[in-house]
């Protein structure tokens, strides 16, 4: 027998060596959590290879996106792309891209995906296309978005608590330090006066943080309503009539009864904070209106004032924490108390907007779901 003949029988061939090295090398290519590719420099340059994980990823087969004429420029967000061929430009001298952007799935959803790439070199050293891989990033985007709206919410909540606080802590500071020195030389109204300053500011300080305190506890889901039947009227008549800050408005309240089953301290603060917000944009002397009606297992709340109105393009953002109008600045406020109100509507399965009150202001509105039978009137 041949001793070659009997070799090569035993052995693989180097082409068959090299097909089962392929084989190996595809076989954990596409195993790996990410998408590889081959493609040719440049944006728009021809995608030699893709790895089947491109369908997991992005949605589309391997055939779909190497047959397209230039998937990354159809695919890349429009806000993205500019720093992509920048990336793409400056990374042709170091042979190194990374870049972060936007890409759409085939299913119209857009996604973040780093995109890392090193250049393969011929024998002369001179880079012939980018060697790839492409990781879904997008859970960390959101965390990283999420992360610097909670910083700016942060920024925005001690600049509220700075503005909001330093003020009245200032009046009690000067309404206290007046008292202590010169409270025998003080006629009786003044003294009064002063008192009543300490016991106004004190409110207002209390309110905030309880506020605060309310929402970091609707944050947190620890709060649940507790549903008794109440007459929404007489609770609204009720309160209008403690609270101070209607003094010097007028508020005119339905007459109707409204039976419903409703939390009623969390009902309190949604109109309290409601009046509040009402009082604070409606001039002394102005009127402010208060009506509720029931349809069907649903109950709705009605806050009118004679103020300047919402903006349109404010009436989405008005119920957001700390958010407030540019034609309401030199009016005391946190933003904090419309939040609430739809916090707790919300926590009834409902809702809050605002509109505009035919003849001028704004028209706050709440919907409060009541899982009971409709009582009669």
């Amino acid at each position: 027998m041949d001793p070659t003949l009997s070799t090569e029988r035993t052995h693989p061939t180097l082409a068959e060596h090299h097909a089962e090295t392929t084989a190996k090398y595809r076989s954990l290519v596409e195993q790996l959590p990410c998408v590889v590719y081959l493609a040719e420099f440049g944006v728009d340059g021809d995608w030699l290879y893709i790895s089947p994980q491109l369908e997991r990823v992005l949605g589309f087969t391997q055939q779909e996106w190497l047959e397209h004429p230039h998937p990354q420029r159809s695919f890349t967000h429009p806000d993205d792309l500019p720093t992509v061929l920048a990336e793409e430009e400056r990374s042709q001298e170091t042979g190194k891209l990374r870049v972060e952007y936007r890409i759409q799935r085939r299913d119209g959803a857009w996604i973040w995906v780093l995109d890392e790439a090193t250049a393969v070199r011929n024998e002369d050293g001179r880079p012939i296309c980018w060697q790839g891989l492409i990781f879904d990033i997008t859970e960390r985007k959101e965390a990283e978005e999420r992360l610097i709206a909670l910083d700016r919410l942060k920024d925005l909540l001690l600049h509220t608590l700075w503005h909001d606080l330093k003020e009245p802590l200032t009046a009690i500071l000067v309404a206290a330090s007046t008292l202590q020195r010169l409270s025998d030389q003080l006629t009786e109204d003044e003294r009064q006066h002063m008192l009543a300053t300490l016991v106004g500011r004190t409110k207002g300080i209390n309110a905030l943080v309880t506020d605060l305190l309310d929402l970091e506890r609707l944050d947190s889901g620890i709060v649940e309503p507790r549903r008794f039947p109440i007459d929404l009227g007489v609770l609204v008549r009720g309160l209008a009539c403690r609270m101070d800050a209607v003094a010097r408005r007028m508020v005119v309240v339905d007459e109707r009864q409204c039976r419903a089953e409703l939390d009623a301290p969390k009902v309190e603060r949604i109109v309290e904070n409601l009046l509040s917000n009402a009082v604070r944009h409606t001039p002394d002397g102005g009127r402010i209106w208060v009506r509720f009606w029931r349809d069907g297992n649903t109950v709705t709340l009605a806050v009118e004032d004679e103020g300047p109105g919402v903006p349109p393009e404010l009436r989405n953002r008005i119920f957001e924490p700390f958010v407030r109008g540019s034609n309401v600045e030199g009016v005391p406020g946190s933003g904090i108390g419309l939040s609430l109100v739809a916090r707790f509507a919300e926590l009834h399965g409902g809702r809050a907007w605002v509109e505009d009150r035919a003849g001028g202001g704004a028209s706050f509105r709440v919907e409060l779901a009541d899982p009971a039978e409709p009582l009669e009137h």
